[in-house]
């Protein structure tokens, strides 16, 4: 009985091993890279997305600037900023936005919630890099 205990606890043990290192890469998908071309991310979800002053929807828009679906942004990393509903809390670091076919550069650092933008795609699935 005992050495089965202690089999389950050194099973457990590595599992939660494993776990924490998932975590920290699906976190930081590119840790060591902290710059890298900006992306053209067309909006391809059904929400309409704020341009943002900081990474948080609590900030003040940026021009009060809202994309629909078929804009884009020009955004080069994302970050880790405030949670909106249940969708996470990553953000693009956005440097120009398309509006109705209309290119405008920002004068300033503007964040997009990655969620509404492209369900997160290019924080998950691409080389963007953490800011």
């Amino acid at each position: 009985m005992t050495r089965a205990i202690k089999t389950l606890a050194t099973l457990a043990m590595a599992g939660a091993s494993v776990l924490c290192v998932t975590s920290q890469a699906s976190a930081d998908p590119n840790p060591n890279n902290h710059g890298s071309e900006p992306m053209m991310i067309q909006l391809d979800t059904k929400y309409h997305v704020g341009v943002y002053t900081c990474a948080d929807s609590g900030c003040g828009k940026w021009e009060d600037l809202t994309l629909s679906p078929g804009d884009s942004i020009l955004a080069d990393c994302w970050v880790s900023g405030g949670n909106v509903g249940n969708m996470g809390d990553v953000w693009y670091r956005t440097a120009q936005v398309t509006v109705n076919g209309s290119t405008v550069d920002t004068d300033q650092w503007t964040w997009t919630f990655a969620p509404y933008v492209d369900g997160a795609y290019r924080f998950h699935w691409t080389s963007m890099p953490h800011c």
